[in-house]
């Protein structure tokens, strides 16, 4: 990866350089430029003028740029004028894409800016700069090189594509040469260079990306143009495999790395369908959808569903397949009906399709189901091997009762998981009396609490009754049996005050 970066950024200096040369003062240079890029016509005044004339350089200054045309045309036409006032005055052709750096003329520089640049913008420039008494001739030579499909727009995914490299030098290249990215391409498979023409006869999503021509002529001269190819195909990553358990959902993606209507295409479908033993059968199809998303959502998958699925969109008239295999999860064990305690079992996680690449992890999650691993979480429960798919236990111990989880696992990490809830009848009533003296416990407890209530509320009425009405209290005495001799000592005791 490294040397890739490397590569690519030594390759990216070397288009720089080559179409940058810095010109000399006053002297005649040749400049190219990518057609929709940026032009820069240089123009400066040589380091000993400029000593010469620095102080002078804003007297009456006036900037002349004219465009003689290429050698099919000879037209002359003014670019820009700045006159001795400053007004500037610009040709309709080049009106708002011409332009000279103003705060550049004290130091010397007059150069020329046409962006974007366009095909008829080639030709020879002359610039002719007054200020005092003294004259500056500047002759730049722009060639303009491009690279053009055969075809506008993005390239749907399989498609075949032409690109040609095209260049105002009036010259015959003598080499032509082609890069992807830092990638020479050679002319084999479904690369053919005829000319200056690279033919693609079957697009791939990973050709997204730049695409450099290299030209070279009989002087040596090497110029270079690149085009920006994008092509609509299916997102990474590329998944071929979906694991889901038995009694879940599963969501089958077929995802688009972009979106078609950004580039103004509106026929757009997606068709899924699905082949069980060998029998093809249509699912559903979408239209349009989110015109980037057409993946498939499968409620409560069983063995019935498991299967090869293909997602098939058609982009503007162009189809593009995706094939899917929906793998099916299921656990089971050696024992069918009651698993007793201590005896021998075995768990064996099942796929309904192997790609010979899984790796089987079991996992115990407990009786409420947690992250904890299973060698951590059944300590207690010793003896316990996992072989791949299958998980076994010499004799079965109480511990071991609850939910067991078998995880699939591939190159980019866990892929799918399934899991089973282990029940062991010996287990059930040892798991069931620690409950029921819980469940006596707190009854006890909530009796005693209610009784108490009880009392103390009965308690506090008494009190209030005697403060309040005591000769109710007297009437409620003498009502009731056993009161009698104590209202009657009290009497008496009242006399003889």
């Amino acid at each position: 990866m490294t040397l890739l970066f490397f590569w690519t950024i030594v390759l990216s200096l070397q288009l720089t350089i080559a179409q940058n040369v810095p010109c000399a003062p006053e002297e005649a240079c040749r400049v190219w430029a990518e057609e929709g890029g940026r032009a820069l016509l240089p123009c400066h005044l040589s380091r000993r003028r400029m000593k010469s004339s620095f102080r002078q350089l804003y007297k009456g200054l006036a900037l002349r740029w004219v465009h003689h045309g290429d050698s099919s045309q000879r037209k002359r036409h003014l670019v820009l004028m700045v006159e001795p006032s400053g007004v500037k005055k610009m040709a309709r052709s080049t009106m708002h894409r011409a332009t000279v750096w103003d705060p550049g003329f004290i130091r010397g520089n007059f150069s020329l800016r046409i962006e974007p640049l366009r095909k008829e913008d080639a030709g020879t420039y002359v610039a002719v700069v007054k200020f005092a008494r003294e004259v500056l001739c500047c002759q730049v030579e722009l060639g303009v090189v491009s690279v053009t499909p055969d075809s506008p727009g993005p390239l749907i995914e399989s498609e075949p594509i032409q690109l040609t490299c095209n260049s105002t030098h009036p010259g015959t290249p003598q080499e032509i040469r082609w890069f992807h990215g830092d990638l020479l391409i050679a002319s084999s498979g479904r690369f053919c260079s005829l000319n200056q023409t690279l033919v693609i006869s079957r697009s791939f999503r990973s050709d997204s990306g730049p695409w450099v021509c290299e030209l070279t002529f009989a002087d040596g001269e090497k110029i270079y143009a690149t085009y920006n190819l994008k092509v609509i195909g299916f997102a990474e990553p590329a998944v071929s495999v979906v694991y889901a358990a038995a009694g879940s959902d599963a969501h089958l993606p077929c995802l688009l790395n972009d979106n078609p209507t950004d580039y103004g295409i509106s026929r757009v479908a997606a068709h899924w369908s699905y082949a069980a033993m060998r029998e093809p059968k249509a699912i559903t199809t979408l239209s349009n959808g989110s015109n980037r998303n057409f993946t498939l959502h499968l409620p409560a998958v069983g063995l019935d569903d498991a299967g090869w699925y293909t997602c098939e969109i058609a982009v503007q008239g162009t189809n593009i397949t995706k094939n899917i295999t929906l793998a099916v999860m299921t656990v089971t064990p050696s024992t069918e009906g009651i698993i007793m305690e201590g005896s021998h079992l075995l768990l064996t996680c099942n796929l309904s399709y192997h790609t010979g690449k899984e790796l089987f992890m079991w996992k115990y999650l407990g009786l409420n189901p947690t992250s904890m691993s299973w060698p951590e979480a059944a300590s207690t429960s010793f003896g316990l091997l996992s072989q791949g798919s299958t998980l076994e236990f010499p004799q079965v111990l109480p511990n071991d009762t609850g939910t067991w989880e078998c995880s699939v696992h591939g190159p980019d990490g866990m892929s799918g998981s399934v899991q089973y809830h282990l029940e062991i009848a010996g287990a059930r009533i040892a798991l069931a009396q620690p409950r029921a003296a819980e469940k006596i416990t707190l009854g006890l407890i909530a009796f005693l609490v209610i009784l108490v209530s009880i009392l103390a509320l009965t308690c506090l009425k008494q009190r209030t009754r005697s403060r309040n009405f005591p000769a109710l209290d007297l009437m409620l005495a003498s009502a009731l049996p056993g009161k009698e001799v104590k209202d009657e000592g009290q009497e008496e005791k009242g006399l003889q005050i």
